[in-house]
Protein backbone atom coordinates (compact mmCIF):
# COMPACT_ATOMS: atom_id res chain seq x y z
CA UNK A 1 0.00 0.00 0.00
CA UNK A 2 1.43 3.50 -0.78
CA UNK A 3 0.40 7.03 0.69
CA UNK A 4 0.23 10.48 -1.60
CA UNK A 5 1.03 13.87 -1.06
CA UNK A 6 -0.14 16.14 -3.20
CA UNK A 7 1.87 19.78 -2.89
CA UNK A 8 0.87 23.28 -3.62
CA UNK A 9 2.02 26.93 -2.61
CA UNK A 10 -0.37 29.08 -0.45
CA UNK A 11 -1.58 32.13 -1.72
CA UNK A 12 -1.40 33.58 2.49
CA UNK A 13 -0.63 32.25 6.03
CA UNK A 14 -2.24 30.55 8.06
CA UNK A 15 -5.23 29.02 6.38
CA UNK A 16 -8.23 27.17 7.74
CA UNK A 17 -10.74 24.28 6.31
CA UNK A 18 -13.20 27.47 5.29
CA UNK A 19 -10.54 28.68 3.71
CA UNK A 20 -9.56 26.46 0.98
CA UNK A 21 -10.43 27.57 -2.51
CA UNK A 22 -8.78 27.63 -5.76
CA UNK A 23 -7.76 31.73 -4.86
CA UNK A 24 -5.86 29.94 -1.78
CA UNK A 25 -4.52 27.09 -2.76
CA UNK A 26 -2.14 27.87 -6.12
CA UNK A 27 0.02 25.45 -8.48
CA UNK A 28 3.40 25.38 -8.05
CA UNK A 29 5.21 26.49 -11.10
CA UNK A 30 8.60 25.97 -12.64
CA UNK A 31 10.03 22.68 -13.48
CA UNK A 32 12.96 23.60 -12.65
CA UNK A 33 12.40 25.65 -9.76
CA UNK A 34 10.58 22.58 -8.20
CA UNK A 35 13.58 20.13 -8.61
CA UNK A 36 15.84 22.95 -6.97
CA UNK A 37 14.01 23.03 -3.79
CA UNK A 38 13.15 19.30 -3.42
CA UNK A 39 17.10 19.03 -3.70
CA UNK A 40 17.52 20.89 -0.72
CA UNK A 41 15.04 18.23 1.26
CA UNK A 42 16.12 14.82 -0.44
CA UNK A 43 19.66 15.90 -0.98
CA UNK A 44 19.96 12.52 -3.14
CA UNK A 45 16.95 12.61 -5.17
CA UNK A 46 17.49 11.38 -8.50
CA UNK A 47 15.14 12.20 -11.30
CA UNK A 48 15.07 8.91 -13.38
CA UNK A 49 13.50 10.98 -16.23
CA UNK A 50 12.27 14.65 -16.77
CA UNK A 51 9.11 14.49 -14.83
CA UNK A 52 9.98 10.92 -12.05
CA UNK A 53 12.39 11.18 -9.56
CA UNK A 54 13.25 9.00 -6.59
CA UNK A 55 15.24 9.44 -2.82
CA UNK A 56 15.48 7.48 0.05
CA UNK A 57 14.04 9.23 3.40
CA UNK A 58 13.44 7.68 6.91
CA UNK A 59 15.13 4.53 5.25
CA UNK A 60 12.46 4.09 2.41
CA UNK A 61 12.25 5.19 -0.80
CA UNK A 62 9.48 7.45 -2.24
CA UNK A 63 8.40 8.41 -5.35
CA UNK A 64 8.45 11.99 -6.52
CA UNK A 65 6.54 13.05 -9.89
CA UNK A 66 5.47 16.06 -12.50
CA UNK A 67 3.00 16.37 -14.68
CA UNK A 68 5.28 17.63 -17.96
CA UNK A 69 3.00 20.84 -17.96
CA UNK A 70 2.21 21.81 -14.36
CA UNK A 71 -1.20 23.28 -15.74
CA UNK A 72 -2.00 19.98 -15.75
CA UNK A 73 -1.36 19.13 -12.40
CA UNK A 74 0.96 19.74 -9.63
CA UNK A 75 3.80 17.79 -7.55
CA UNK A 76 3.40 14.44 -5.91
CA UNK A 77 4.99 12.15 -3.92
CA UNK A 78 4.30 8.37 -3.42
CA UNK A 79 5.44 6.52 -0.69
CA UNK A 80 5.14 3.44 1.78
CA UNK A 81 2.44 3.32 4.43
CA UNK A 82 5.29 1.57 6.32
CA UNK A 83 6.69 4.80 7.49
CA UNK A 84 4.64 7.83 9.01
CA UNK A 85 5.91 10.63 6.70
CA UNK A 86 3.99 13.61 8.10
CA UNK A 87 6.24 14.96 10.14
CA UNK A 88 9.46 14.87 7.33
CA UNK A 89 6.37 16.43 4.99
CA UNK A 90 5.95 19.43 7.34
CA UNK A 91 9.67 19.89 7.63
CA UNK A 92 9.29 20.09 3.62
CA UNK A 93 6.74 22.43 4.10
CA UNK A 94 8.31 24.55 6.65
CA UNK A 95 11.19 25.20 4.33
CA UNK A 96 9.63 25.37 1.54
CA UNK A 97 6.76 27.13 1.97
CA UNK A 98 4.78 24.79 0.56
CA UNK A 99 1.30 22.97 1.16
CA UNK A 100 1.04 19.65 1.11
CA UNK A 101 -2.34 17.32 1.32
CA UNK A 102 -2.40 13.99 1.94
CA UNK A 103 -5.30 11.25 1.64
CA UNK A 104 -6.92 11.53 4.96
CA UNK A 105 -7.16 14.23 3.52
CA UNK A 106 -5.25 16.69 5.70
CA UNK A 107 -4.00 19.86 4.93
CA UNK A 108 -0.23 20.28 5.63
CA UNK A 109 0.91 24.19 6.13
CA UNK A 110 4.26 25.82 6.97
CA UNK A 111 5.32 26.57 10.31
CA UNK A 112 1.05 25.76 11.36
CA UNK A 113 -1.05 23.07 12.51
CA UNK A 114 -2.48 20.52 10.02
CA UNK A 115 -6.23 20.75 9.59
CA UNK A 116 -8.90 18.76 7.67
CA UNK A 117 -8.82 19.62 4.10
Amino acid sequence: MACTYLFFRPARLPLSTGELSPETVLPLRGIDHIKECLAQVAPDLEWIGPTWGRATVLGNALEFHLPEDLSEGTLAMRCSLRTDYTPWVQSLCDRLGWLAFDERPMCLQPHGPAFPA
